[in-house]
């Protein structure tokens, strides 16, 4: 996904919709760039973290554009946690896990199985042509067409020039693209749907619909969970449920999905990642609804992200 603006402007046509006037004037008729920013009131710390101030999901008016730029940034930095026990995004990471997925790579675990890693090859073929990947892009569309999780015709010199490819500011940005296309456009349509408008509330809402599915196909991914909170609920944040309440029903109900999954091949590995809804859930009761920096990811990762970097 291409931006003809900077991140702020990216952004906002990610959460807010193609139908908004980005950046328009306070008081505009317009819908709102992007969905507001919270407000703050005194909080505690953790022991061993400095913690930003205790916040509420409550809506507050103002220039939000600059300020979710920031928070996307925040949710890239988490998903290297959740991913690579990272910091920052992982854009050179590739690896055969033997987890059915072929080679995984980039910030977010692109697979040759499923395609989506042929995607971002491709895309940085239009923008780059003659790359470093460009050679293995038929070797990929075989695979890809295939379903399969080998990796024939690929092997260590396709690792070496996704290293080598990840060099390149243009592809990390592609990488980017290709990510918020399949994961964070179909995450806000549910973050508006369902009225939640916090960064926290997005990134919990992002990170599922990364690991466990975006789509309805998703026996277990986003679609799904949201509309078992909401009939739980009996509503969202829309209308007039609180947002901390609805999110930590999510939160609960995501990790029945994990300890039980109904996806193929996923009873081993997701049991044991319940430790993610239960890190953003401490964010939550942190009150760092704003994903202030520093942010501390506990569990299995023990990590801070004190600088939010792409």
């Amino acid at each position: 996904m291409r931006s003809r603006g900077g991140p702020a402007v990216l952004l906002c046509a990610l959460l807010a919709g193609p139908a908004a006037a980005c950046g328009a004037p306070a008081g505009s008729a317009a819908e709102p760039a992007a969905p507001p920013i919270v407000t703050t009131t005194p909080g505690t710390s953790t022991p061993g973290v400095s913690t930003p101030p205790r916040t509420t999901p409550a809506a507050q008016a103002g220039d939000t554009a600059a300020a979710w730029a920031r928070a996307l940034i925040m949710i890239h930095d988490i998903t290297a946690v959740f991913e690579n026990d990272r910091v920052t995004p992982q854009y050179g990471f590739i690896a055969d896990q033997r987890d059915g997925c072929g080679f995984t790579a980039g910030w977010i675990g692109f697979c040759t199985k499923y395609g989506d890693l042929l995607e971002v090859v491709k895309a940085y073929n239009a923008a780059a042509p003659g790359n470093v990947l460009a050679r293995h892009t038929p070797a990929l569309q075989r695979l890809a067409d295939a379903r399969t999780d080998r990796t024939t015709g690929l092997g260590t010199r396709f690792v070496a020039d996704w290293k080598r490819a990840a060099l390149d500011p243009a592809f990390r940005r592609i990488q980017l693209d290709v990510g918020h296309r399949a994961y964070l456009v179909p995450t806000r349509d549910v973050a508006r749907r369902e009225g939640v408008t916090t960064p926290l509330g997005l990134e919990i809402l992002f990170d599922t619909a990364l690991m466990m599915g975006p789509g309805r196909a998703a026996c277990d991914g986003l679609l799904k969970i949201a509309s078992e909170t909401h009939r739980a609920m009996k509503g969202g944040p829309a209308t007039g449920v609180p947002e901390a309440a609805w999110l930590r029903r999510f939160n609960t109900i995501r990790i029945r999905h994990l300890e039980h999954p109904c996806t193929p091949g996923r009873q081993a590995d997701w049991p044991r990642a319940v430790g993610r809804p239960r890190a953003l859930q401490a964010l939550a009761d942190q009150g760092n609804w704003q994903l202030t920096p520093p942010v501390h990811i506990g569990g299995n990762h023990d990590l801070t992200i004190t600088t939010p970097t792409d």
